[in-house]
């Protein structure tokens, strides 16, 4: 009898051991399924992000992409910004609607017109080179004149010429001399009196002339103002500037300024 008991013990546990052994080779199997099926979902989850990424272009492809164009945008502008300012000198064709001013220091400016820009002709753009008052021309005109050069007055903002008035004593008209001349000149503005200056060209030669309450006087950072736009001025703001010495392009109807436009830094 106590044999027989011994043997059922014994094989009592073996039967144990064997269903241990069994269930521990099912919860490892269960628990390897799990942790694939962790590691799939995680797989997939990741590739999931990384298309959504893609197909952002990511934080990073973000942002080279925005410096890439605003690198673009900055590539037609000096120093990544349109260039604002007046400059007198020979005018000359580029492309369509796009020209070059080179002033009497041989500085060469590209500018682009608009079909808000204000075209003035005395005899070469377009007009009559007699007449006293400018006349309006087309962009055809302009071009036309400018293959063959030339001069004017360019006021320019934010890259796009504003006006583009032709230099009206290069034309042959007006009366260009005495204090009674007509026309417009370049140089550097001198104080003679209360409402007179002077001029004063790059040879030295000076020519007088008077302002009026109608004169229009725009700076550009040293008559007032900044550099970064053209801004209107007061005849005191002149005065002051003119006893320092400024450079300027002035227009002249019988030896009154009709504008005083800074001239470019």
């Amino acid at each position: 009898m106590l044999r027989s008991h011994r043997r059922k013990t014994v094989l009592t546990a073996a039967a144990l051991m064997a269903t241990t052994a069994l269930l521990t080779s099912c919860q490892g199997g269960d628990s390897g399924s799990k942790k694939s099926s962790g590691s799939g979902s995680s797989a997939s989850d990741s590739d999931a992000k990384g298309k959504s990424d893609d197909d952002k272009g990511g934080a990073d492809g973000t942002e080279a992409q925005s410096g890439n164009g605003s690198g673009g945008g900055s590539g037609g502008k000096a120093g990544g910004k349109a260039v604002t300012g007046t400059w007198f000198g020979n005018v000359a064709y580029l492309a369509p609607g796009k020209y070059t001013v080179t002033d009497m220091k041989d500085t060469k400016q590209a500018f682009f017109t608009s079909t808000d820009t204000d075209i003035q002709g005395a005899g070469k753009i377009c007009g009559d080179a007699e007449g006293q008052a400018a006349t309006p021309c087309t962009e055809d005109q302009l071009e036309a004149a400018s293959k063959k050069g030339v001069s004017a007055t360019v006021k320019i903002k934010n890259g796009t010429a504003v006006s583009i008035v032709e230099d009206h004593s290069s034309s042959g008209g007006g009366d260009g001399g005495g204090e009674n001349g007509s026309g417009t000149w370049s140089g550097d503005l001198g104080y003679m009196a209360p409402g007179k200056y002077s001029i004063a060209d790059e040879k030295g030669a000076k020519r007088a002339f008077f302002t009026s309450t109608s004169t229009d006087i725009n700076g550009a950072g040293w008559i007032c103002g900044d550099a970064s736009d053209i801004t209107p001025c007061t005849e005191d703001q002149l005065e002051a500037a003119a006893k320092k010495g400024v450079a300027v392009v002035v227009k002249i109807a019988k030896g009154v300024a009709v504008t005083i436009d800074e001239e470019h830094n």
